[in-house]
């Protein structure tokens, strides 16, 4: 690899040579950037909407479980409601 001090000492032909191989790496670089670019910006994506998904589950998970509760309540009022009744069926 040349220093700097090199690259200014190089013949016209070598120096044209030197600027084409660092354009053509800074093609390539871009084009590499670009590509990382896009994946990045997929990824980006893809977590927002796993974000929003996590919080729709966490929503509806807190539904289920308010749901659950409210039927377990009325589970156990029907059970003491079934109590009452047959201590009134036995007494008659």
């Amino acid at each position: 690899m040349y220093t700097d001090d090199d690259l200014k000492n190089l013949s016209e032909e070598d120096k044209k040579r030197q600027q084409r191989n660092f354009q053509m790496q800074i093609i390539v670089l871009d084009s590499d950037t670009r590509k990382i670019q896009n994946k990045k910006n997929v990824l980006e994506a893809e977590i927002r909407k796993l974000k929003v998904d996590q919080e729709r589950n966490r929503i509806e998970s807190d539904e289920k479980k308010k749901e659950y509760e409210k039927i377990s309540q009325q589970i156990i009022q029907n059970e003491e409601d079934m109590k009452r009744l047959k201590k009134k069926l036995t007494l008659v």
